[in-house]
C-alpha cells in the first residue's frame, strides 16, 4: 500500500499496515484469516494454554487479544463512519490481557469466536461506501479512517501470525 494517508499515522501503525499487500479491506480481511486457519489447522487443542516464556501469552490469550483489538478497531471504524465527532478513546492492551481469563476455553472455542468477530468485520467494511470509509475522525489522539481500520486488522492479525509461526509453532 502507497496511499498517503498511512504516513500520518504513528509507526507502530504502519508496522500492521506494511503487511497488507491488498488494495481491498475485504480481502485483506478474507486472506488474513485464512492464514491464521491454516496456521492452526495441525495444532491441537492442548497448544491453546501454550506459552514460549515466562510472562508471554498463551496461545489463547494471543488470540483473545486479536479478538479485542478487532473488535475495538470495529468499533471505531463504525463511530466514524457514522460520523462521530466526539474522540474515541485508547485502550491498554496490556490491561485487557490482565482482565481476561481464557484458561477455561479451548483453542478450538477461542478460534470460533475470533471467525465470528472476523466475519463481522468482513460485514462492516463491505456495507460502507467510499465517502464513510474515508471519514476522518479522533481516536486514541490522531486523525484516522474507517479505511484505514480496515487494514489494521489485517496488518494487526498478520503481525501475530507471524508471533505464533516464529514463537509458538
Amino acid at each position: 500500500m502507497s496511499d498517503e494517508w498511512k504516513r500520518e499515522l504513528p509507526t507502530y501503525l504502519q508496522h500492521y499496515l506494511s503487511l497488507v499487500s491488498e488494495r481491498d479491506i475485504v480481502s485483506g480481511l478474507q486472506n488474513s484469516k485464512k492464514e491464521l486457519l491454516k496456521v492452526l489447522a495441525t495444532t491441537t487443542g492442548e497448544k491453546g494454554n501454550y506459552r514460549y516464556a515466562k510472562g508471554k501469552w498463551t496461545v489463547n490469550e494471543l488470540l483473545q487479544h486479536i479478538i479485542d483489538t478487532e473488535r475495538i478497531f470495529q468499533y471505531r471504524a463504525l463511530c466514524i463512519a457514522r460520523g462521530e465527532k466526539q474522540s474515541l478513546p485508547g485502550f491498554d492492551q496490556d490491561e485487557y490481557a490482565k482482565n481476561v481469563d481464557v484458561s477455561n476455553r479451548t483453542l478450538e472455542d477461542v478460534l470460533s469466536e475470533f471467525v465470528v468477530v472476523r466475519n463481522s468485520s468482513i460485514y462492516l467494511f463491505k456495507s460502507l461506501n467510499n465517502a464513510q470509509l474515508n471519514a476522518v475522525g479522533l481516536a486514541n489522539g490522531m486523525k484516522i479512517t474507517p479505511k484505514a481500520y480496515g487494514f489494521l486488522c489485517t496488518g494487526h492479525l498478520r503481525h501475530h501470525v507471524n508471533v505464533l509461526v516464529k514463537k509458538y509453532f
